[in-house]
């Protein structure tokens, strides 16, 4: 996926000065002109081999034209026509629904199981359109009669889960749960492409001496900066998407790279707040591709999410750890219990502060009145429930956490503040700071007062009920 992805930038930048002109102007005047004909009746399901796609005898499969890409796809199927349906997204690489192979064998006895190869991929045609989310989401719902007049499960993987959660929230009758499995494209590009070149500084290391702990965080801060400014660049879709028409038809012959640029590109704040089928996770402890952060947000935003993780796993758990995911599976879909408890949190006294001065690798727990951070590097603070977070010139990440303070409940001054999941119920005020925000809750409507220039890179989130914040954003002496 991260290959994908910046490949993808490098393509679009190369043609964008050359080609500006040239797709706006064909781009507009196509789009004008062409409009798609319509289907008078619904297309059929036309049964084929599965021998001649190398498939289990046994599996039913067939092409389909579909209405929504205009384009020929491929369909398997297998287990019980009678038995209930749980439907598997597949995400990036050729290898489409063969992803699946490995825990099929086990869902068959208990569900019939539809599997597709996405439009650009494996069997089915490239066509010529954005192979985005939330056009992916569309041809479920036109696939779904074909198998079911009741609402089914459907299980996602990679691209594949943020393909799901789309569904769910455009066609949520469609839907009785859903499940991800290292659901890619979440997080906003900018805090994506971080995590992929650098990495996160580990907190609470158990042998990095503090020298070398100060050194690799400032080697990281260095990273990020630059990071930050080559994607505060123009961007390279920026061509290409005024026109969906041209960008299907410039990376017709290039579909990992029109998904993955059409995932980067979408923003899943609405379908992930708004949620309300039951949610299960899955994530590979190892994933390289979509880090656990992401799971992490997910869990604490979805109304019914809850996260399993298996410790030794990459990103794609099915072909790494099939009887382990086939089990969480059908444990899912059966709606027993997933996994373990959360540990609760520390019982500390409430009015009680917490103060850090020129220290490394500490980890804080627990509940506070304030906790203050000095020259301090590699702080974790996990399951904290405090009134305020005042950070100068330290490097904090935060974990699930919780500031309550009505009026200041943030203060970041020259510093580095990474935020997973959690709430701030007053504002933030930032001083030459650098915040990475992803599925955090902020109470206020301008949850931010910027003094000096500072830089916000926010994933997922959300200030009051319906300002949602997913963007990479410089602000210098405003309220925001």
């Amino acid at each position: 996926m991260k290959h994908n992805f910046l490949i993808a930038l490098f393509f679009i930048a190369c043609t964008q000065t050359a080609n500006a002109g040239f797709l706006d102007t064909v781009g507009n005047v196509i789009d004008t002109v062409f409009t798609p004909a319509g289907t008078e009746t619904k297309p059929e399901l036309i049964s084929t081999t599965t021998t001649e796609h190398k498939l289990p005898n046994h599996w039913r499969s067939y092409w389909l034209n579909e209405p929504k890409f205009g384009t020929r796809i491929f369909l398997a199927d297998t287990g019980k026509t009678t038995a209930p349906v749980v439907m598997l997204i597949h995400g990036l690489g050729q290898n489409g629904l063969r992803d699946w192979l490995p825990l099929v064998p086990e869902l068959e006895k208990h569900y019939r199981v539809i599997m597709i190869d996405l439009p650009g991929f494996a069997n089915s045609s490239s066509p010529k359109a954005k192979l985005s989310p939330t056009h992916y989401a569309d041809l479920l719902h036109v696939i779904k009669p074909y198998f079911s007049n009741t609402p089914i499960n459907v299980v996602g993987h990679s691209m594949g889960g943020a393909v799901t959660l789309r569904y769910a929230q455009r066609y949520p009758d469609d839907i009785k749960q859903i499940a991800l499995i290292d659901a890619a494209g979440i997080l906003q590009r900018t805090a994506f492409v971080k995590h992929s070149a650098t990495d996160r500084i580990p907190a609470n290391p158990e042998t990095m001496p503090n020298a070398l702990l100060t050194y690799a965080v400032s080697l990281q801060n260095l990273s990020n900066n630059l990071i930050e400014k080559l994607l505060r660049m123009p961007d390279p879709t920026s061509v290409l998407g005024k026109s969906e028409l041209a960008w299907g038809t410039t990376l017709q012959n290039y579909p990992n790279i029109n998904a993955a640029l059409s995932l980067a590109e979408e923003d899943f704040s609405s379908a992930i707040f708004t949620q309300i089928k039951p949610v299960s996770i899955l994530w590979g402890g190892k994933d390289l591709v979509a880090p656990l952060r992401t799971a992490q947000l997910l869990e604490n935003n979805l109304a019914a999410g809850e996260l399993t993780v298996i410790a030794e796993a990459g990103h794609v758990p099915m072909a790494t750890h099939p009887k382990e995911v086939a089990q969480w599976l059908l444990a899912t879909l059966n709606n027993s219990p997933k996994s373990l408890p959360t540990a609760a949190l520390a019982n500390s006294v409430a009015n009680n502060n917490y103060d850090c001065n020129g220290s490394n690798n500490e980890t804080i727990r627990g509940k506070y009145a304030r906790i203050s951070l000095n020259q301090c590097t590699g702080v974790l603070l996990d399951g904290v429930i405090a009134d305020e977070l005042i950070a100068v010139n330290s490097v904090v990440e935060i974990q699930n956490s919780q500031f309550n303070s009505q009026q200041i409940a943030l203060t970041a001054e020259n510093s580095v503040v990474m935020m997973t999941g959690g709430s701030i119920n007053g504002r933030a005020n930032l001083d030459k700071a650098r915040i990475d925000f992803a599925g955090v809750t902020l109470a206020h409507p301008t949850p931010f007062s910027v003094k000096k220039i500072s830089r916000l890179v926010l994933s997922v989130s959300r200030a009051a009920e319906n300002r949602y914040l997913h963007q990479d954003i410089q602000l210098e002496n405003v309220d925001w």
